[in-house]
C-alpha cells in the first residue's frame, strides 16, 4: 500500500476504537446513556468527554456532529502521539516504544525493560500495553503537552485494539511501496497530515457543497515540497540577514537571488527576528525556518561574536524566532511536534517551555461576560462600539484565524477606510487623533488579555479553560510585527465561499482593495499587514491574480504598495503532489520601495516532468547573475503599461507598446452570455424538442431559439446545437426566481440578443476558439459573444483575426489559465487594416465558415443535415464512399489550414511585429501548418482539386517552399492514418504533431487508402441513426420490436429494406457489418443504444440525450424495442403491453407448445430460454404497470433527460443514459426529482 492509503487504514482503526470506547461509557451518536449505568471506574473519563461534547454541541449545532468531532479529535490526537514516537524512535531521541522486534520477543525494547520493572502485568492484556504506554507518555509529557495524560483529547482504546494500531504503524515501514526510512524524512508528518485528510476531502468533493470556514483545509490543503518552502524562506529570511550582513558566509552556503552586495538593512539581534506562517498547516515553512535560523546563530557566534550559547539556540528560535497559527488544533500539534524533534535532534538537552505556535480553535464568551474589564465610565459611545466590534471578530477566530484583523479593525473603525493618497505617507491623521487612539489602542489590547485571562481563570481546570489559553498566544501574535512572513495558503474561489465565509471575506475584505476573490488573495494582504515597514512576505499559491480581471486590484496593490523582489510562474501540475491539479506560482515581496528590477522566471511553457530541473537551471543562472532563455529582468513599472496591470513581463518593449494602441473594446463589446441559472430545465439539444416550435427566423416568435454554448474545441463555425427556451421573450426564465423570491436566473445584454456576431467557447485546454454566431441565436455565458458596438461591423474580419497564431499569444498573455473573460477581449490592441489586406483576410475567412458549414451538413447531430456521406456518395463499396468523403473532407479542411496560414500571415503584417517578436509569437504558438513546406507533387495535386480559388490561395501555394521526405518519414504518417480522427487526433492536431503541411497529408492519405476504423464507425453510426430515426417517424407509433411479431416487421428486416430502397444492394447493406466491426444485428441488439448515447455527450455538465431509445427486458431478450422520443408518451405504455408485450408473450407460449415433447438438446435449451424470457417479460411488465401507477406522462419539450430517467431507474434501458455517481445530487436523481 501507498503511505496515504495505510493512514487511511489506520485512521479507521482508531476512529472505530474510539466509536466503541465512547460506546462503553455511555456516550453514543444520539445520546448519553445514564452514568450510574457505566463501570465506577470509567465516570471520570465519561465526565471529561462529556464537557468536551457539551463544548462540540455548542459550536457544531447537532448531538450528531458533536459526537462525530469528538471522535474526530480523539483520533487525531492519538495519530499524532503515535507518529511522533515513531519519528522520535527513528531519530533515537529515546529506546523504541512502538516498533516491535522479533528479539523482543514480538515487543518494543521499552515495553520489555517496562515488563522487567512491572512483572505483574505479564498475565495482563496485551501485557498491560495501555498502562505501559500511558507511563511513557507520562514521562515525555513534561517537554509535549500532547504527551500529557491531562491533556483534553486523551484516552485510550481496549488494550487489543490499541495493539492492532500499533500493529498498523509498525507495518509502514516494511511496505516496499513506502520510502525506505520513511519516518526519518523531515516531511513525514506533512505527508500525514495530508493523506489523513484525503477521506475528508473526497467526502467534501462529493458533496457538492459550497466551502464553509470548517472545511477550508479539507477543500484546498496542498502540502508544499521542501524544495518550496527552501526557496521561499532563503529568499525572504535568508535575505532579510545578508541584507544586515553581506559578507556572511550564509551567501555561499545558501541559494539566495539578488543577495546584495552592501548592508542595506539595519542590524537586528538575531532573536529578534520573526517569521510567521499564518496559514501553518503540519508547519513545513517552520521547520524549515528552523535549520535557517540554526546556521545564522552559528554565524553569528562563529562570526559576528554574538552573544550567544550554541546549546540555546534550539530553545531561541523555538520561543523567539518562529510564530505560526492555523485552525486545526490538529495540525499545530504535528507543527509543534515537528520543531521539538528538531530541537531535540540538535540538542539532546534542549528544552522548550513554550511555542509560539497556536490553533485559533478556541472559544471566548459573550460579550456581556468580560465588557466590566473594558467600560470604566470613561469610555465614549465610539470607543464601546469598536471594542464590541472588535471582541466579536475574536470570537470568530475559530473560523477565521489570522483572517480576523482585529488591529487593523481598530485603526479603521477609528480613522475609518480612506486609502493613503500617498503609499509612503507616515499618516494622514491630524496629530491629537493619532496620539489618542495610540492611547486607546495600548490601552484595549490590555485590557483584552486580562479579559481572556479572567475568564479563563473563572473557569478552572476544563477543557474550555485550556482552549481559552491558546486565545492569550493567539492575540499575543497578531498584535505584533513580523520580519518575514511565508505561506502555502488555502485556495478556494469566492463562488465556492459557504454564506458565512463569504459574509465574512466579503466584510473585512473588499475595501478599500478588493482581496476578496479568492482565499489566497486574503492571506496575500493579510501577510502584508502583519510584516513591519521593511518586512518580506514569501508565498506559494495559484498564478490567477496575475491576470483575471477580478484580481486586478491585488496586482494594483503589489504594484503601488510592495516591491515584487523575485517571481516563479510555475504553471499547471509539477508543483505539488500529483494528485494536487493545480497552477502555481511562488514569490518574494518586499515592504520597502526599492528601485530594483523584478527578476521572473518563467516554466509555465515547459512539460511538468521537466520543469523542476529547467528551474534548479534558470534558477543557477540567475544567482550566478548570467543570462537564460527562461530569466526575465523588467523594471516593476512596466508592467503597469497595459490596462488591469497583467503581470505580462516577457514581452518585448515594442510588444508592449502595441497595447497603447486602441484596443477590440473601443470597436467591439465582448458580451457575457445568459445564466439560466438551471440548464436543466430551460435547456436543450435541438433534437430532442418538438421541431414545429423551433425557431428559424427572428420575426416567428416560436419557443426554442438556438443557443450559442461554447462547446468543443471548434474554429469558424459549428456546435450549434442546443436550445433555450424563449417562449413569450423569455418570460419563465426572467421570472425563475428561488424559494425566497430572489432572482436566480441571469439575462445580460439582451440588446445583443439574436444578432448576428462572433461566439467562443472561453474555457478548455487548447483555448479560447472562435466561430459565427449566426443571426437569430441567443447565447450562454459559456458561449459569450463578440458584437459590433461601432461604426466598423466587420464581423469575418473579427472572427479571422481572433482565429490567428497572434491573437491566441495575447490572449495567453493576458490570461494563460483555461478560462478567457470578456475583459482579456477587451483589451486586445485591435488594427483595422487597409482595404486589400481586410479584403483578402475577410474572403479567407468567409471561405472557412462556409466550409465549416457544408461539413456540418453531412453530421446528423448539426440543425443543417442533410444526408450521410454513405448516401452522399457514390462508389461500389461502403468502405470507399468513406474513403471518398474523408478525402473531400480532408481537402476542404485543408483548404481551412491553408486560409488560415494566409490569414496569419497578413495579421503579422498589419501587426507591423519584428523579426523577434514574430518568433516569440511562433515558438509559443506553433507556427501555422498551412505555411509548412510541402512536396511538389502534392502541391500540383492539390492546386488541380482546387476549385474557382481566390488569387491569394493559389499564390500561397505556389510559393509554399518544396521539400522532399525520405520513405520512412512517409511510411510513418501514413501508418498513422489507422487512427486519423480518433480522439482528438483530427487532421490539424494530426499535422501539427508530423510538423507536416495538410496538403501532403491529403495527398498521402489519397495514396495510402487506408480506412480509419473509429471514423468509420461513426459515419456509420450516424448514418443508422438517420435511418432508424426516419423509420421511427414513419411509424404510426414510433415503436418497432427488434423480433418480429404480426403485424410488425422486425427492425433489421425494415432497415434493409430502407437501405435497399435508398439504393443499397443487399451487399452494400452486408458491408456495414464490416464498418461497424460487429454484424448489423448484434450491433443492433446490444451496441448501438449506447454508443448512440455516448456519441451525443456533447457538453460535461448536460446529460447524454438520444433521440432513439433501446427498451429491453433484460439479458434473455424477451421484449426488446426501438422506440423515438417524438412519438413516446404516457399512451405509448398502454401500446406497449397490449400491442406488443402480450403479442410477445403469445408468441413464446405457443412456441412452447410447439416444443412439448421435443427432447433433444437444442430443444430443451430453447424450452429454458423462452421460460427464463416470459419471467423477465412478467417483471418488465410490473415495471411497465409502476410507471402507469406513479404517473409517468412524458412529455417531448420536457427533454430526453427527464422523460428517460424513470425509464433508467426501473432498469428498462438497454444502457444507463444518466450517471449515478454522487448519490442524491447524481445526474439520474436530479432528474427524477425534476419539478418543471
Amino acid at each position: 500500500m501507498k503511505l496515504s492509503e495505510h493512514v487511511e487504514h489506520i485512521r479507521q482503526q482508531i476512529a472505530q476504537s474510539f466509536e466503541n470506547r465512547l460506546g462503553r461509557i455511555g456516550i453514543t451518536p444520539s445520546s448519553l446513556l445514564p452514568i450510574d449505568s457505566i463501570p465506577a471506574e470509567s465516570r471520570i473519563d465519561r465526565k471529561r468527554m462529556e464537557s468536551i461534547r457539551e463544548v462540540f454541541i455548542a459550536e457544531t449545532g447537532t448531538v450528531g456532529d458533536a459526537f462525530e468531532k469528538l471522535v474526530e479529535e480523539l483520533t487525531f490526537t492519538l495519530f499524532n502521539r503515535l507518529a511522533a514516537l515513531k519519528v522520535m524512535e527513528a531519530h533515537t531521541l529515546h529506546p523504541e516504544i512502538i516498533t516491535s522486534r522479533e528479539s523482543h520477543g514480538g515487543r518494543s525494547f521499552a515495553h520489555l525493560a517496562w515488563l522487567e520493572q512491572h512483572p505483574e502485568f505479564r498475565q495482563s492484556e496485551a501485557e498491560g500495553l495501555v498502562q505501559f504506554i500511558e507511563d511513557q507518555l507520562y514521562s515525555l509529557s513534561s517537554d509535549i503537552p500532547l504527551f500529557s495524560t491531562s491533556h483534553p483529547y486523551h484516552l485510550m482504546p481496549t488494550a487489543l485494539e490499541l495493539l492492532g494500531i500499533i500493529s498498523a504503524f509498525n507495518t509502514v515501514e516494511t511496505d516496499p511501496q513506502v520510502e525506505v526510512d520513511v519516518w526519518k524524512s523531515d516531511d513525514v508528518l506533512g505527508w500525514l497530515y495530508e493523506s489523513y485528510n484525503n477521506f475528508k476531502k473526497a467526502e467534501h468533493k462529493l458533496s457538492g457543497n459550497k466551502t464553509e470556514y470548517h472545511k477550508v483545509s479539507i477543500q484546498s490543503q496542498v502540502y508544499t515540497p521542501r524544495w518550496v518552502v527552501q526557496f521561499l524562506v532563503d529568499n525572504s529570511l535568508g535575505k532579510l540577514y545578508l541584507e544586515m550582513y553581506p559578507n556572511s558566509e550564509i551567501r555561499e552556503r545558501y541559494k539566495i537571488a539578488n543577495a546584495p552586495l552592501s548592508q542595506s538593512r539595519e542590524i537586528k539581534p538575531l532573536h529578534e527576528i520573526r517569521m510567521i506562517d499564518p496559514s501553518t498547516g503540519s508547519g513545513n515553512f517552520l521547520l524549515y525556518g528552523f535549520d535557517l535560523f540554526y546556521d545564522l546563530y552559528l554565524d553569528q557566534i562563529e562570526n559576528y561574536g554574538a552573544d550567544y550559547n550554541e546549546r540555546d539556540i534550539p530553545k531561541l528560535i523555538v520561543e523567539n524566532n518562529l510564530y505560526g497559527v492555523d485552525l486545526d488544533d490538529r495540525a499545530i500539534q504535528l507543527a509543534q511536534l515537528g520543531l521539538y524533534i528538531k530541537a531535540k535532534r540538535k540538542k539532546r538537552t534542549a528544552k522548550v517551555d513554550s511555542f509560539n505556535i497556536v490553533s485559533s480553535d478556541f472559544f471566548l464568551p459573550a460579550y456581556d461576560q468580560v465588557k466590566d474589564i473594558f467600560e470604566d465610565g470613561q469610555l465614549g459611545e465610539r470607543e464601546k462600539r469598536i471594542i464590541e466590534e472588535v471582541w466579536a471578530d475574536l470570537q470568530n477566530a475559530h473560523k477565521f484565524g489570522t483572517l480576523v484583523r482585529i488591529d487593523e479593525k481598530l485603526t479603521s473603525r477609528w480613522f475609518g477606510d480612506k486609502p493613503k493618497k500617498n503609499p509612503n505617507q507616515i499618516d494622514f491623521f491630524e496629530e491629537e487623533n493619532k496620539s489618542g487612539f495610540e492611547s486607546f489602542r495600548e490601552e484595549f489590547f490590555n485590557n483584552l488579555q486580562e479579559a481572556v485571562a479572567k475568564y479563563a481563570e473563572r473557569q478552572g481546570e476544563t477543557f474550555l479553560s485550556t482552549k481559552t489559553q491558546d486565545a492569550i498566544t493567539f492575540l499575543q501574535l497578531l498584535t505584533q510585527k513580523y520580519d518575514v512572513a511565508v505561506a502555502n495558503p488555502p485556495y478556494t474561489d469566492s463562488a465556492d465561499f459557504g454564506p458565512e465565509l463569504k459574509k465574512f471575506v466579503e466584510a473585512n475584505y473588499k475595501q478599500p482593495y478588493k482581496f476578496n476573490t479568492n482565499l489566497y488573495a486574503t492571506f496575500i494582504i493579510r501577510c502584508c499587514e502583519i510584516i513591519d515597514d521593511k518586512g518580506k512576505v514569501a508565498m506559494v499559491h495559484p498564478p490567477t491574480f496575475m491576470y483575471i480581471k477580478t484580481f486586478e486590484d491585488v496586482r494594483k496593490f503589489m504594484l503601488d504598495r510592495m516591491h515584487i523582489s523575485l517571481f516563479v510562474e510555475w504553471g499547471y501540475l509539477g508543483m505539488f503532489h500529483q494528485s494536487a491539479r493545480v497552477d502555481a506560482a511562488m514569490y518574494i515581496l518586499e515592504k520597502e520601495p526599492k528601485d530594483i528590477p523584478v527578476q521572473f522566471i518563467k516554466l509555465n511553457h515547459i512539460y511538468e516532468g521537466r520543469r523542476y530541473n529547467a528551474f534548479v537551471e534558470a534558477y543557477d543562472k540567475l544567482i550566478s547573475n548570467h543570462q537564460h532563455n527562461n530569466n526575465y529582468t523588467l523594471p516593476q513599472e512596466k508592467l503597469k503599461i497595459i490596462e488591469g496591470w497583467p503581470f505580462i513581463y516577457w514581452i518585448s518593449d515594442g510588444f508592449r507598446g502595441k497595447f497603447k494602441e486602441k484596443a477590440l473594446g473601443e470597436y467591439f463589446h465582448p458580451a457575457q452570455g445568459m445564466a439560466t441559472s438551471n440548464n436543466e430545465r430551460f435547456v436543450r439539444f435541438w433534437w430532442e424538442v418538438e421541431q414545429s416550435k423551433l425557431s428559424l427566423n427572428i420575426d416567428d416568435n416560436l419557443k426554442w431559439k438556438l443557443y450559442s454554448k461554447g462547446g468543443p474545441f471548434n474554429k469558424w463555425y459549428g456546435n450549434n446545437w442546443t436550445v433555450v427556451n424563449w417562449e413569450s421573450n423569455g418570460f419563465e426564465i426572467k421570472n425563475f426566481v428561488d424559494d425566497n423570491g430572489r432572482q436566480r436566473s441571469a439575462v445580460r445584454n439582451e440588446h445583443f440578443y439574436l444578432n448576428k456576431g462572433v461566439t467562443y467557447t472561453a474555457s478548455g485546454s487548447k483555448g479560447a476558439t472562435f466561430r459565427l454566431h449566426p443571426l437569430n441565436n441567443l447565447f450562454d455565458v459559456g458561449g459569450s459573444c463578440i458584437f459590433s458596438k461601432s461604426d466598423y461591423k466587420n464581423n469575418e474580419y473579427l472572427l479571422a483575426f481572433l482565429n490567428t497564431k497572434l491573437a491566441f499569444y495575447i490572449l495567453d498573455c493576458l490570461n494563460p489559465t483555461v478560462n478567457t473573460t470578456q475583459g482579456d477581449l477587451a483589451r486586445i490592441p485591435f488594427v483595422i487594416p487597409i482595404k486589400t489586406i481586410e479584403d483578402n483576410i475577410t474572403k479567407s475567412s468567409i471561405s472557412n465558415i462556409d466550409i465549416k458549414k457544408q461539413l456540418c451538413s453531412f453530421r446528423v447531430l448539426e440543425t443543417n443535415f442533410q444526408q450521410s456521406p454513405l448516401l452522399a456518395f457514390q462508389e461500389a463499396a461502403l468502405k470507399d464512399r468513406v474513403l471518398a468523403y474523408l478525402n473531400f473532407e480532408n481537402a476542404q479542411l485543408t483548404q481551412v489550414l491553408i486560409n488560415e496560414a494566409i490569414i496569419n500571415e497578413l495579421i503579422f503584417e498589419v501587426y507591423e511585429l519584428s523579426d523577434a517578436d514574430r518568433d516569440q509569437v511562433e515558438t509559443k504558438m506553433g507556427i501555422s501548418i498551412g505555411a509548412l513546406p510541402a512536396s511538389q507533387e502534392a502541391k500540383d495535386a492539390f492546386l488541380a482539386e482546387l476549385q474557382n480559388p481566390i488569387a491569394v490561395v493559389t499564390e500561397h501555394i505556389q510559393n509554399l517552399p518544396i521539400t522532399t521526405f525520405d520513405d520512412h518519414q512517409v511510411r510513418e504518417i501514413k501508418a498513422g492514418f489507422a487512427t486519423l480522427y480518433q480522439s482528438n487526433n483530427d487532421l490539424e492536431e494530426f499535422c501539427i504533431r508530423h510538423q507536416v503541411n495538410p496538403i501532403n497529408v491529403w495527398y498521402w492519405f489519397k495514396e495510402a487508402n487506408v480506412m480509419p476504423a473509429a471514423r468509420a464507425a461513426e459515419i456509420a453510426l450516424e448514418f443508422l441513426a438517420d435511418s432508424i430515426r426516419t423509420l421511427l417517424q414513419e411509424d404510426d407509433d414510433g415503436i418497432i420490436p427488434l423480433v418480429g411479431l404480426p403485424g410488425e416487421v422486425a427492425l433489421s428486416q425494415r432497415l434493409e429494406q430502407y437501405c435497399l430502397h435508398k439504393g443499397f444492394t443487399a451487399a452494400q447493406y452486408i458491408q456495414l457489418d464490416s464498418l461497424l466491426g460487429r454484424t448489423i444485428n448484434d450491433y443492433l441488439e446490444n451496441h448501438f443504444f449506447n454508443q448512440l448515447s455516448n456519441h451525443l455527450n456533447l457538453f460535461m455538465y448536460l446529460p447524454k440525450t438520444p433521440f432513439i431509445w433501446h427498451l429491453t427486458s433484460g439479458d434473455y431478450k424477451g421484449f426488446d424495442a426501438y422506440i423515438s422520443i417524438y412519438n413516446w408518451n404516457r399512451d405509448s405504455l398502454f401500446k406497449l403491453k397490449t400491442r406488443y408485450i402480450n403479442t410477445r408473450i403469445e408468441n413464446l407460449e405457443y412456441r412452447q407448445i410447439q416444443l412439448q415433447g421435443v427432447t433433444s438438446a437444442q430443444a430443451q435449451a430453447e424450452k429454458e430460454l423462452i421460460r427464463h424470457q416470459l419471467e423477465e417479460i412478467q417483471v418488465f411488465l410490473s415495471k411497465i404497470d409502476e410507471l402507469i401507477a406513479e404517473g409517468y406522462d412524458p412529455k417531448l419539450d420536457d427533454g430526453v433527460a427527464k422523460n428517460i430517467a424513470p425509464l433508467q431507474k426501473k432498469g428498462l434501458l438497454r444502457a444507463e443514459v444518466l450517471k449515478t455517481t454522487g448519490g442524491k445530487k447524481s445526474q439520474l436523481e436530479k432528474y427524477l426529482n425534476a419539478d418543471w
